[in-house]
């Protein structure tokens, strides 16, 4: 079906908007069944290209290897001629050596002969000894220590100098070790990776530019360059690791061979049995001592390890953490032995490369684009925590989180107002602390021990935006109804954040705790400097607006404000309340409306005593006044401007405290009947 489609789409003489137009003739239904086609299409196209890929580095691989196995007989034969001539050498000085000589000569042979396991065992405790974090690969039984030796891990493009290494050549994989700058201690390395020699191929590099003495070490997907300090220590280098993989695909075989030799006898012996029991016996001996045909015999087990490396080299994480908890349910019930515990080494091994590559998914980089939300790093989370990595998924999800939400706070532009960017600022911080509380619940499910770590997570992300957010506020120098708006705002985002379990108003109440009363005891100062300023000009005279026109149209403006001015009017055009009086009403009420906007249950008793004390202040001048000798004419005005401040303007005070739903204080209350007592002192 798609083969046809793909002829189309190859030739020279295709015109996209010609075929489009045909296709659109035929209808709707055709364009669907056109782009269903066009899907499947792309999905072989995607498959043949990843088997093609694969196909192609594997070849590569392996012309490699004919390569390095040419090599490696070249330097063989270019050793054997080396000692031919020496052999002939010492048959040419054999008259001039005496007989004692050459008998220690053949003690000292003999000793090299018996010697080799105690200097492995000395080179295994040497590697306990310097490496660190190398005691599984020491563990593995039957492993030896083949050759070792300082290399410089090299760029492989650049060619630039990486870092210093050790590397230790095993009878069975290849062990790289990194040095430790400041060490304590024997210790001298830290274990980086091990690399087993059936997927490792070995490439000669010719010297050229900077590279001296170099090769390259193939492990699919991974390709590493070394360079070692001169061109004997190559040569060695390149003869080890050429010889102890031939020696490992021979012991490889023979094992092989042995266990097919033993599985028939040991098949025959129970066919020959003559009993039951016997019968029994023998396929027990079986189970124990043949783990490699029991259970690891299964060709889907055997190409496991390759499986996985195809896997992560396509970036399929998920049939890879499938494939690992495949083959570890089937090893659950295996016995233990030699043979399972190499096997799960290897296993191990892709599984750390795998984890390698999920966490890397999550890392921060800036290269990396950061305008993905949650959903984009569930892949790996969810992945990671099947591998059982559940606490560095966690940090690395709320480290790229964090990431995320810088980025997308810088990209706010600061224009406007102050209380429109802080209506952006708070959109974009508390929504994406909304989608990552959402998000880390769907992709941390039953991991109880991984919320506190998102709740501190959430509490350190709330005092980044603090910071921000009093650097825009506060220290801009803004009014008190303008902080009063922003802070009303962030704590109504907090208020949402509530609703989905997430509840830090309490936090963002402390962090603004301090930086609020000091606004607050600023703003009392200069109100109570304004109302001295305007009691020193004050004469007490009542407002007269000319004509009845203009007094209409003032009483009301002022009652779009919340106050009826009628009764207080006389003559038509003259208003009995004060400038003075007109204009500290609308401050206070503005002042007390802002106080319940900033409330909380810590601030409640020092809102009211602000608010007290500024209207101390008016009342201290109204005192003044009606002690005042030059004022005993306008007594009457005085306790009318009295009686609307202590009792409408605190009216209007109380309607804010049930507008808000906080208590009306007592000190406000005993302020209102203030009126009272100065009526009877006159």
């Amino acid at each position: 079906m798609t083969d046809g489609l793909a002829r189309i789409l190859s030739k020279p003489t295709y015109e996209s908007e010609q075929f489009v137009a045909k296709l659109s003739a035929n209808g709707e239904d055709a364009l669907l069944e056109m782009k269903s086609k066009i899907h499947m299409l792309n999905d072989e196209t995607a498959q043949a290209l990843k088997k093609n890929v694969f196909k192609n580095y594997s070849q590569f691989i392996e012309t490699a290897r004919e390569i390095s196995i040419l090599e490696g007989e070249m330097y063989q034969l270019s050793h054997m001629l080396s000692d031919q001539k020496s052999e002939m050498t010492k048959m040419m000085e054999l008259s001039l050596v005496s007989d004692r000589a050459i008998i220690q000569g053949l003690k000292g042979e003999e000793e090299e002969k018996t010697n080799p396991e105690e200097e492995n065992r000395r080179n295994l405790a040497f590697l306990l000894e310097k490496v660190e974090g190398c005691s599984s690969v020491v563990d593995a039984p039957g492993r030896q220590l083949v050759h070792d030796g300082d290399l410089v891990e090299l760029d492989a493009e650049t060619h630039a100098q990486i870092q210093r290494v050790h590397a230790f050549l095993l009878n069975d994989s290849l062990m790289i070790a990194t040095w430790i700058p400041h060490r304590r201690g024997p210790m001298r390395y830290r274990f980086q990776g091990l690399y087993e020699l059936d997927g490792l191929a070995v490439v000669n590099v010719r010297d050229t530019g900077p590279v001296k003495n170099g090769f390259k070490i193939l492990n699919f997907p991974e390709s590493h360059m070394y360079q070692t300090d001169t061109a004997k220590a190559k040569r060695q280098w390149l003869d080890a690791l050429e010889d102890t993989k031939k020696k490992k695909a021979l012991r490889d075989k023979q094992k092989k061979e042995a266990a097919m030799r033993l599985a028939e006898q040991q098949l025959q012996a129970a066919l020959a049995s003559p009993g039951e029991a016997d019968l029994s016996k023998s396929f027990t001996d079986d189970k124990e001592e043949s783990v490699d045909r029991d259970y690891l015999s299964a060709d889907w087990l055997q190409e496991l390890p390759e499986d996985l490396d195809m896997y992560i080299a396509q970036r399929n994480f998920e049939g890879a953490v499938d494939l690992v908890e495949k083959g570890y349910d089937y090893l659950t019930d295996c016995p233990k032995g030699p043979a399972l515990k190499e096997f799960k080494a290897r296993i191990e091994h892709r599984v750390k490369q795998l984890t390698d590559g999920l966490m890397n998914e999550l890392q921060v980089s800036p290269e990396r684009s950061l305008r993905g939300g949650p959903r984009a790093a569930r892949r790996a989370v969810t992945q990671l925590i099947r591998l059982g990595k559940s606490a560095q998924a966690c940090e690395l999800f709320l480290r790229n989180r964090s990431a995320i939400i810088k980025y997308n706070i810088r990209q706010l532009k600061f224009e406007g107002a102050t209380t429109l960017y802080i209506r952006c600022l708070c959109g974009v911080f508390y929504s994406s602390l909304s989608d990552t509380a959402k998000e880390f619940i769907k992709a941390f499910p039953g991991h109880y021990g991984c919320y506190s770590a998102f709740v501190i997570w959430a509490k350190q992300e709330l005092q980044s935006f603090v910071s921000i957010f009093k650097r825009q506020v506060f220290e801009s120098k803004a009014s008190l109804s303008t902080i009063a708006d922003c802070v009303l705002l962030a704590r109504g985002h907090c208020q949402e954040l509530s609703t989905i379990g997430l509840d830090i108003e309490f936090c963002l109440d402390a962090l603004l705790d301090i930086s609020i009363q000091n606004v607050i005891e600023e703003t009392k100062d200069q109100l109570i400097e304004g109302i001295k300023y305007r009691a020193h000009d004050d004469v007490w005279r009542p407002m007269n607006h000319l004509t009845q026109a203009d007094c209409d149209k003032y009483i009301a403006d002022v009652a779009t404000t919340g106050y009826d001015l009628t009764p207080y009017i006389f003559d038509k055009c003259f208003i009995a309340i004060t400038m003075n009086s007109i204009q500290f009403s609308k401050v206070i009420v503005t002042f007390a409306e802002d106080l319940l906007k900033l409330h909380s249950s810590e601030q409640e008793d020092s809102s009211a005593d602000v608010i007290t004390t500024v209207f101390k202040a008016q009342i201290t001048h109204i005192e003044h006044s009606l002690q005042s000798e030059q004022l005993k004419k306008e007594h009457v005005l005085i306790l009318k401007n009295a009686q609307f401040l202590l009792e409408v303007v605190m009216d209007k005070i109380k309607t804010l405290y049930t507008k808000y739903n906080v208590p009306f204080p007592v000190k406000l209350q005993h302020l209102s009947s203030h009126y009272r007592k100065l009526k009877a002192s006159k």
